[in-house]
């Protein structure tokens, strides 16, 4: 099992990551020209959007699946 102090290493190391990520792409926007990133950019969030609605489509259907006498609104 895993410590706290090995737990707060390891986030900080994530944190860190994201960090430079989120540099090295503010360098490529700024160095680029927007048709270039912004198509990168669409592909993404159609992929999000893609992603979302799957996820709506699937928790309708699994919603289907349970027993009415299971309610959970009471």
């Amino acid at each position: 099992m895993t410590d706290s102090n090995e737990l707060d290493v390891k986030h900080e190391r994530n944190r860190a990551q994201r960090l430079e990520q989120i540099k090295r792409w503010a360098e490529y926007v700024r160095t680029h020209p927007d048709e270039d990133w912004g198509e990168q950019v669409n592909t993404i969030v159609d992929a999000q959007v893609q992603s979302a609605r799957h996820f709506d489509a699937e928790r309708a259907e699994r919603q289907g699946f349970r027993d009415p006498d299971q309610s959970t609104d009471e």
